[in-house]
């Protein structure tokens, strides 16, 4: 009777634990749908309404940063000091909000108020984003979280393929406005969504997973919020693993910047097709990260992270090179696609890694310190790009992002590839 007691209670745990990923992973895939929509609707309407303005075109991009460089301090102290779904689903509902205000101000052509918007919509972006990275850990193992990541990546690339292209198809048979209301109704449904995730974690029993305080709790420190900044910042300063992961990640960070800012230039200028065209490149980067992510999630082992993290950071470093070069838009598009089969991996790798290394208590504050470094060296990025598609060919940028990332790979190399099974020091 014991051994069927146990074995219940094992089973009912086991139940809540898929239960609550699938819920926690539901609400992800519906929020990044409206990401990936809402990113090509404001890019193309933007463009467009400011005639491919080249000083239009860098204030949207920094808008997408700026926030998460001077708010992701204090995004990740609230992940780990407050409750996390209510910071997720408060978050959900100001963006909805935003999404509404974007269509009101697309009636009109409305770009400075629109540009408001977006940059309130990126600031609470930030918090969604520290409280969904810190709650993840608690809602699956350490072993497990190769593979939960992996999931996470590829739902992630399913919807940049289903995002962009709903976008596209939207600003062409109908209007920005109403691009912009369909936006907002995924993330009044990712916030339905995690209700019923709160609502299966409060059930009795265990929780699904003991990786550290429950959400809401404060895990027994005294401190303010600088004083909980000031941990963060501790940790990472004694964790040579964590320094070496975001050191070498950096250089990544540098060259998607530039890519983001730049692809729409050579779309547009370098070879003379409309901006929409950017949709279908999109789709295509989401079509072969799809395969790479599921292939990523199946066959990544904990013990091969760092290999893996080093080798698809040369995949990306590859395909800058092949779009630098490219004379036309198929070879840009193969371009593209090795980014893509580089950057799911990489993606999934870095994050299991880092997860793993930091202490459950902490993951909030870390990351937040992270997303305001990361966020700095994409503003970087962003503003070298537009000086060189500003005075030179926008084909270049994808050249010098690839020498900038190159000190990066080669760290990469030399201190992570052989780095596997997670160790706090």
């Amino acid at each position: 009777m014991t051994v069927h007691a146990g074995t219940g209670a094992e089973g009912v745990q086991a139940r809540r634990t898929h239960a609550a990923f699938g819920l926690f992973y539901t609400s992800f895939v519906v929020s990044a749908l409206g990401d990936a929509f809402r990113l090509l609707a404001v890019n193309v309407w933007i463009f467009n309404a400011t005639s491919g303005s080249t000083g239009a075109r860098l204030l949207v991009v920094l808008l997408a940063n700026l926030p998460g460089m001077l708010l992701g301090g204090l995004s990740g102290v609230v992940a780990d000091r407050y409750d996390k779904y209510n910071v997720l689903i408060a978050s959900d509902l100001v963006r909805t909000g935003v999404g509404l205000g974007l269509a009101w101000c697309a009636l009109d052509s409305r770009t400075v108020p629109a540009l408001v918007l977006i940059a309130v919509g990126n600031g609470v972006g930030v918090f969604f984003n520290s409280s969904s990275f810190s709650l993840l850990p608690r809602l699956v193992s350490k072993e497990r979280l190769p593979r939960a990541n992996g999931f996470m990546e590829t739902g992630q690339w399913v919807v940049q393929i289903v995002g962009p292209s709903l976008a596209a198809i939207t600003l062409a048979t109908g209007s920005a406005s109403l691009a912009f209301v369909l936006d907002s109704a995924s993330f009044i449904v990712s916030a339905v969504i995690l209700r019923c995730l709160r609502g299966v974690l409060r059930t009795p029993g265990p929780p699904p997973v003991d990786a550290g305080p429950a959400a809401g709790e404060e895990d027994g420190r005294g401190g303010g919020h600088w004083a909980d900044f000031t941990d963060g910042v501790r940790i990472i300063w004694r964790s040579k693993d964590i320094r070496a992961l975001l050191l070498a990640s950096y250089g990544i960070a540098f060259l998607t910047a530039c890519t983001s800012y730049g692809l729409i230039f050579v779309v547009a200028r370098t070879f003379a097709l409309h901006a929409s065209a950017l949709g279908y490149l999109y789709s295509l980067n989401g079509a072969v990260a799809v395969i790479a992510a599921v292939l990523a999630t199946a066959l990544a082992k904990q013990a091969f992270l760092g290999r893996l993290m080093a080798l698809s950071m040369l995949g990306l470093c590859v395909a800058q090179v092949v779009m630098g070069v490219a004379p036309n838009i198929y070879v840009l598009g193969v371009g593209v696609a090795i980014s893509a089969l580089a950057n799911a991996p990489y993606n999934v790798s870095v994050t299991s890694l880092y997860m793993s290394r930091i202490p459950a208590a902490y993951l909030g504050r870390v990351e937040g310190i992270d997303t305001m470094i990361d966020n700095f060296i994409s503003v970087c990025g962003f503003t070298a790009a537009s000086v060189i598609v500003l005075w030179w060919n926008p084909q270049a940028i994808f050249l010098i992002s690839a020498a900038v990332a190159l000190p990066s790979l080669l760290l990469a190399f030399t201190r992570l590839a052989g780095e596997g099974e997670a160790g706090t020091e």
